[in-house]
């Protein structure tokens, strides 16, 4: 799930800016330490976990969605949300305050970088989330420029599928034999278990 997270953001909304991503994702890496020093954490993989789906959950075009474990489907920006209640119910108060504190440090993240709002043009802290030269030369971009202002969220990551919608009754192979599910087929009654 990080690697997805990650690849996600490096392919999407950082396309052509992996330094800025690997810069921004230092910093917050650093804030997540310094947000579970009071909750005595060692371990900050999931605290940066959460920061990450947080981030790319909040940069996914309106009206994508998600699954969880492939039973429900609910909007990707309440996936977060979903994964801090599993921690509450599977491992505890603990478990749930450190992936809090990465939620936060993820949402200080997008509202300082991207901005509060869908298509804003950047948060406060945007003119100073560009990687420095040292950086951009120990990732390979050092001669590569970076997208434009405008172009930098244009898309990749997250795709989005509508929801599904059944065929109108009275149309079909299915209407026509009978049968009013959706499937199109009519299968017939079948055989009832126990019935010999």
């Amino acid at each position: 799930m990080l690697y997805r997270n990650a690849d996600q953001l490096e392919s999407g909304p950082y396309s052509r800016r992996s330094a800025d991503l690997a810069y921004q994702l230092l910093f917050a890496c650093g804030s997540i330490i310094v947000a579970t020093v009071p909750l005595k954490g060692m371990i900050f993989f999931h605290p940066l976990l959460v920061c990450l789906v947080y981030l790319s959950s909040s940069l996914a075009p309106l009206g994508a969605q998600t699954s969880l474990l492939g039973l429900i489907t609910f909007p990707v920006k309440y996936l977060p949300y979903s994964i801090i209640a599993m921690d509450l119910l599977m491992a505890g108060p603990a478990a749930a305050a450190h992936a809090v504190a990465g939620a936060v440090v993820g949402h200080f993240w997008w509202w300082g970088v991207w901005g509060s709002q869908p298509g804003s043009r950047g948060g406060v802290l945007q003119a100073h989330a560009s990687a420095p030269a040292w950086m951009r030369n120990l990732v390979g971009e050092g001669n590569i420029p970076p997208p434009p202002p405008g172009q930098a969220n244009v898309g990749g990551g997250v795709h989005i599928v509508p929801p599904r919608r059944t065929l109108a009754t009275g149309s079909g192979s299915g209407a026509a034999g009978g049968n009013t599910g959706s499937t199109g087929y009519k299968w017939g009654s079948g055989r009832a278990l126990g019935n010999s």
